[in-house]
């Protein structure tokens, strides 16, 4: 179980939903996401749940070092973990990278569209930012509508190591996000 939702650092939130610095009481519940073979078997399969704390630690180095993250996403009519959200960095502060991950039984209730709408609405005010990419396995019909209804447009097919495959990549850049409340939910 996560510690009390009231104890956590929303970083934003929406009627249903709230996004939160992930922290060590997550643990558990990302092994229901992260470690859970069929909820990763299109990005790169099941991480090892011992290694979920160093990657909770290099997501709060990263919110301090570039001021966006990876996000828990808490449902707050249940107050658990469903999900998680936001942007990995790879080096340029120009560009970063939109991803996603829910909990399959979190899948089909909107979580992913309205947490990544969430994530959008905060690059929004983030300065150096320019450009958005993501990626989604070409099966993943679903992530890849959710990507489109954002507004990120088709780029290329590229090859990931970690999921040794070439998958369509797509792109938002930051001219032509809307601001919050004129995107269409």
């Amino acid at each position: 179980m996560c510690k009390n939702p009231k104890e956590l650092t929303v970083i934003a939130e929406s009627p249903r939903i709230s996004l939160v610095s992930l922290e060590a009481s997550h643990i558990e519940p990302l092994k229901q996401i992260w470690g859970d073979e069929s909820v990763m078997s299109l990005c790169g399969g099941a991480s090892d749940f011992s290694k979920f704390h160093k990657t909770i630690e290099a997501y709060s180095e990263q919110q301090l070092k570039y001021g966006l993250s990876v996000y828990g996403v808490l449902d707050k009519k249940t107050e658990e973990l469903v999900g998680t959200a936001g942007f990995n960095w790879y080096g340029d502060p120009g560009e970063t990278e939109l991803i996603y991950h829910f909990r399959k039984r979190s899948w089909g209730l909107g979580f992913a569209f309205e947490a990544a709408s969430l994530c959008l609405d905060i690059a929004m005010t983030h300065s150096s930012l320019i450009r958005i990419t993501a990626s989604a396995d070409s099966r993943n019909l679903a992530s890849i509508h959710i990507l489109e209804k954002l507004g990120f447009k088709f780029i290329a097919f590229q090859w990931f190591e970690d999921t040794q495959q070439e998958e369509p990549t797509f792109e938002l850049l930051k001219t032509d996000m809307k601001p919050k409340g004129m995107e269409e939910m």
